[in-house]
């Protein structure tokens, strides 16, 4: 997805090949990518035009460590070490919620919530 000019459309979902297809196609976009390479995906134009595409290969690129990210990990760390009285952090999650800038859909994620009834 780092270069989505070459994707092989016969690879990807129905929901997402028309946007695919038009990406491709765009010639604006092919120079954005030329420019930009990976960081057009966080452009505003992009994520306009495109996106589902935008918002898929977010959640892929977003994960890799950078020296910012990395830093941020060992503070988060810290900070869980200290306030959670040393619990496992793998087991906890709380440092990749701490990591993440992808924000919760709150009212997506209550709606779909299930009331658990009374044995």
């Amino acid at each position: 997805m780092m270069q989505p000019i070459l994707v092989d459309l016969s690879d990807i979902s129905n929901m997402q090949y028309q946007e695919e297809l038009e990406l491709q196609n765009d010639e604006s976009v092919k120079t954005l990518f030329n420019i930009k390479l990976a960081m057009a995906w966080l452009c505003e134009e992009t994520e306009i035009k495109y996106p589902n595409s935008t918002k898929c290969t977010r959640k892929l690129l977003l994960p890799f460590p950078s020296s910012y990210l990395a830093e941020c990990g060992f503070s988060a760390v810290n900070d869980l070490l200290v306030k959670k009285n040393r619990l496992y952090i793998t087991q906890c999650r709380d440092l990749r919620l701490k990591l993440t800038k992808l924000e919760p859909n709150i009212k997506s994620l209550c709606s779909k919530h299930q009331a658990q009834g009374s044995h």
